[in-house]
Formats: structure tokens, sequence, C-alpha cells
């Protein structure tokens, strides 16, 4: 390399630096200005797009959250009334075996007053020795009456 090539080089890199940034660049600004705007409409639709899709998704779980509270408090009032169903249930229950032990002691009583009734066409009672017809009760009299 010669000291003159050093010069012309040197030169070279003056005249670049003296015109940057060119005054005239070679730019397109039809197509990139285009280009800009629909990536910026994109952009922007994208925006709008992703906040409408949050207030969807917010809207969805409040109404979810909401469903809840009263399939919850739906729960709630089943579960008393199914407790107080078998509070009922126990209750009654108890009645009917009572009702049942009294039950049997009254078909006993009905099956004791057949049974006397039967004694007493077979003997024969005239009808003047019952109480309600006749005002002599005798001892005998008496102990049929207690046990009816």
């Amino acid at each position: 390399m010669s000291p003159n090539d050093h010069l012309s080089f040197t030169s070279f890199l003056d005249n670049i630096l003296v015109d940057f940034p060119p005054q005239n660049p070679l730019v397109f600004p039809s197509s990139r200005s285009n280009d800009e705007i629909s990536k910026n409409k994109r952009v922007i639709s994208n925006r709008e797009s992703a906040r409408r899709s949050r207030i969807r998704k917010q809207t969805h779980l409040e109404d979810v959250k909401s469903k809840i509270t009263r399939y919850k408090t739906v729960n709630h009032e089943l579960m008393n009334r199914l407790r107080s169903v078998n509070r009922n249930g126990q209750i009654f229950g108890q009645e009917n075996q009572r009702l049942e032990v009294e039950l049997v002691m009254l078909q006993e009583k009905l099956y004791n007053l057949h049974n006397l009734l039967e004694i007493h066409h077979t003997l024969m009672l005239p009808s003047s020795t019952w109480p309600c017809v006749n005002n002599n009760v005798t001892q005998n009299q008496l102990s049929l009456v207690t046990l009816l």
C-alpha cells in the first residue's frame, strides 16, 4: 500500500462521513408506511381482542363464583331439611312402635272379651246377671268388668 493509497482511502472515508446520514435516503415510504400501518392496526386489534377476552374471562369467573355461592346456599338448606326429615322420621318411628305395642295390647283385650262372650253364651247366663242390666253386681261380675 502506497502513501497515496492511504490518502485516497482516508478521503473516501471523509466523504462518506460528511454525507452521513445521507440527505436523500433510499427509503420507500409508501410500502414501509403501509406495512407499519398494517402492523400498528394488528397490534391495536390484538390488544383490543385481548382486553375483550379478559373481560369475558372476568365475567365468566364472576358468574361461576355466583353459581358456587348459590349452590352452597341451596346445599345448606337441603342439608337442614334432610336433618329435619330424619328427626321427624325417628319421632314417627318411635310413635309407630308405641302404637304397635298398643295395638297388640288392644288385640289381646279384644281376644279376652271375645272369649268372655263365648263363655257367656256357653253358660247361657241370664241377661239379668250383667251389671248394666241389674244394679246387683257380684264379685265375679266385678272381676269380669276389670278385665275389660
